[in-house]
């Protein structure tokens, strides 16, 4: 028999499983889907924003400000299988404060010991996908810069001009399809005084960062309010600042400046239009043509929702949708409206349908060459009824952050359209 020294060694399996989950490099959680509550089942912190990251699987408002866009409909749809207790893994990005992002593993299964409950694990994977990363070969410091979303530049130290910018700079700035290389740190500055520019010098000088606001002056001299960090690097032995920018929610400069693809008034356009159109498809084709020369939209569709049939009747026009029939019926389930409903949205933005995981984009948007699309929805004594759904060939086509297109002209259009549906029945 072994003496009491061995004994010493045998561990109840409790706390070998326990020691197990402690050195785990990920949060183990168990998510009780009946009680609502969500229980920790290690102290692994994942990052300095460890507690935020946590914070993800129980507020779903967070993850929606915290997950990088692009990302966030994939993160929701693995949650939403955690709690219907089925298995799910993905892989998401979270931003950080500085501006950065780490990528995440979150992993679950149905607990086999509570009936009721999901068990997982989020490992913080940054380290392992920068090493695959490095292994394919560095990537150039222009493809480095479009993983932000926020607009960022490089800036020349010697000579104080542009040395890159990504996608959300140019736009932002009125760059759109130019290069902003050449463009002097002085004219994007110039609407800020000394004493603010003094300020930024010093920051630089003796912590090679600062924060704060400053205004940045675009390519038509308007003058944006933005939060800035900036910050001295040093690559391949050149000196460059690079700066970080985000509007401020009091920047006036961007109220009414209409964003291409959410053009949200038709100047030209007359309600009589609208008053002629005696059917739903002539009421789109009104709004179509309503649109800008230069819009990106190339259809609309009209969905019409009767959730308690589980169905929605989609009615489109423009090129894509021309030979579908009127009240084209898809499932609600899966849809754009379910959606809508069951996240609360005010509005459902894709920005890019072939990284989607929707029934409804590959059945209905992705067959038909539709890469984006902003859809708003319409309620009836507070019950959704309609969803009106202007579509796009290319992706990143609309703002999700901006008004709806045509917005000025929704009003009317619901007016007539409960006139047009009258008239059928």
């Amino acid at each position: 028999m072994p003496d009491s020294a061995s004994n010493k060694d045998i561990f109840p399996e409790e706390t070998v499983l326990s020691r197990y989950l402690e050195n785990l490099p990920g949060i183990v959680w168990r998510i009780d889907i009946a009680g609502n509550d969500i229980t920790f089942l290690n102290k692994y912190a994942a990052s300095p924003e460890g507690e935020k990251v946590r914070t993800i699987l129980q507020n779903p408002h967070l993850a929606r400000e915290v997950v990088v866009p692009e990302d966030l409909e994939t993160f929701q749809h693995s949650h939403q299988l955690i709690l219907g207790r089925r298995s799910t893994a993905c892989s998401f990005r979270v931003r950080q404060q500085n501006g950065l992002a780490k990528w995440f593993k979150l992993m679950s299964m149905p607990d086999p010991v509570h009936p009721t409950s999901s068990v997982g694990v989020l490992m913080d994977i940054t380290g392992h996908v920068n090493s695959i990363l490095a292994s394919a070969g560095r990537p150039k410091l222009s493809t480095k810069i479009e993983m932000m979303n926020a607009p960022v530049l490089l800036v020349r130290f010697v000579d104080r001009t542009v040395y890159l910018a990504n996608t959300a700079a140019r736009h932002m700035l009125g760059y759109e399809g130019q290069d902003l290389g050449g463009i002097s740190l002085h004219d994007l500055f110039r609407n800020n005084t000394d004493t603010d520019l003094l300020q930024v010098y010093e920051g630089l000088i003796f912590s090679d960062n600062w924060s704060g606001h400053l205004r940045i002056t675009d390519a038509m001299g308007r003058c944006h309010q933005c939060s800035a960090r900036i910050q001295a690097i040093a690559r391949n032995e050149e000196n460059l600042l690079w700066i970080v920018l985000s509007h401020r929610n009091d920047c006036t400069t961007c109220r009414g400046v209409p964003v291409r693809g959410n053009e949200t008034v038709a100047p030209r356009f007359s309600l009589k239009s609208l008053k002629r159109c005696t059917s739903v498809r002539s009421l789109l084709r009104a709004l179509l043509k309503a649109l800008p020369k230069e819009s990106p939209t190339s259809a609309i569709l009209l969905s019409r929702i009767f959730i308690s049939k589980n169905v929605v009747a989609v009615t489109g026009v423009g090129a894509p949708f021309e030979t579908d029939p009127e009240d084209f019926v898809h499932p609600y389930e899966g849809s754009i409206a379910e959606s809508i409903v069951r996240l609360g949205q005010a509005n459902h933005v894709v920005v890019d349908t072939s990284k989607s995981i929707k029934a409804i984009d590959w059945a209905l948007f992705i067959p038909r060459g539709i890469r984006s699309y902003y859809a708003t929805p319409f309620f009836v004594d507070d019950v959704l009824t309609y969803v009106l759904i202007f579509c796009a060939a290319e992706p990143d086509s609309y703002d999700p952050d901006s008004d709806a297109p045509l917005l000025g002209l929704h009003q009317d259009f619901l007016a007539h359209l409960e006139r047009c549906l009258q008239t059928s029945r």
